[in-house]
């Protein structure tokens, strides 16, 4: 029986209908509320280099990406309402507690909930990853606009992704090769970091790409020499293997996109 092609000029057409998806998307501000003068210290920290408009302090929450709410201790009525105004809003919502307070708050995930012992140090990085957890894909959208945010979303994507490299690397009962859903889910990743670095998809992106496909080959070369020579369960070293490779290709990614000019 003839092997499959290892890619397919569907797969590569899809992915590059998906990039064209994200880099089209409508821009939308990430909207900061809460006690007046923490929203004006998280504002300040998240404006410098950022595009205009892509940080509004109380603006119309139907319009924005996520919403970020700034709290100090135990949430007011007033708090209470803002907080149920922005869940009809259908916007996620991200909650900074500065101190001591419960986890429970209204349209607020507990996960959702970034802690700070002073409104002098705000976890920027945190509220990027708990924000691209929420937003996804589109996370990279907003770190494009935000560069403060950059740090921490692009590094929760990175780890996302080596966690499906993983489930792609593990599932040895799957009969197809690994290698297309591998290099599809990291090439995906290097189009995502980049374009929260500034790019947007155009012919160098082949390059990185090809660099990419390389790097999966070189890992499923791994992974076949360790699985012959080791009695440990083959998709548990797959599944490592092509987690640690997804991370390294992707703070390899995230340093190149860091240090060059769009």
């Amino acid at each position: 029986m003839p092997e499959r092609p290892p890619l397919s000029t569907r797969a590569l057409l899809r992915l590059a209908t998906e990039q064209r998806e994200l880099e089209a998307r409508e821009e939308r501000p990430l909207a900061v509320a809460g006690t007046r003068k923490l929203v004006s210290a998280l504002v300040r920290e998240l404006s410098p280099n950022a595009a205009p408009g892509s940080v509004v302090e109380n603006g119309e929450l139907t319009r924005a990406e996520a919403v970020v709410y700034v709290l100090e201790g135990e949430p007011s009525r007033t708090d209470v309402h803002k907080l149920r105004d922005a869940g009809l809003a259908r916007a996620p919502i991200v909650c900074i507690r500065i101190g001591e307070g419960s986890d429970l708050l209204p349209n607020v995930l507990a996960t959702d909930v970034v802690r700070a012992e002073s409104a002098t140090d705000l976890p920027i990085d945190e509220l990027g990853r708990v924000l691209a957890q929420r937003l996804e894909r589109g996370s990279a959208a907003l770190a494009a606009r935000i560069p403060a945010l950059r740090a921490g979303i692009c590094r929760e994507l990175i780890h996302c992704s080596a966690r499906r490299s993983a489930a792609v690397g593990a599932a040895v009962f799957i009969p197809a090769p690994d290698l297309p859903a591998l290099f599809i889910e990291q090439a995906r990743l290097i189009l995502q970091l980049g374009f929260a670095c500034g790019r947007r998809l155009e012919p160098l992106r082949a390059a990185e790409l090809a660099a990419v496909l390389v790097a999966g080959l070189g890992l499923r070369r791994v992974a076949r020499v360790v699985r012959r020579e080791t009695l440990f369960p083959a998709w548990a070293l797959q599944g490592s293997i092509a987690y640690a490779g997804t991370l390294v290709l992707g703070e390899a990614a995230l340093a190149y996109f860091s240090s060059t000019k769009p």
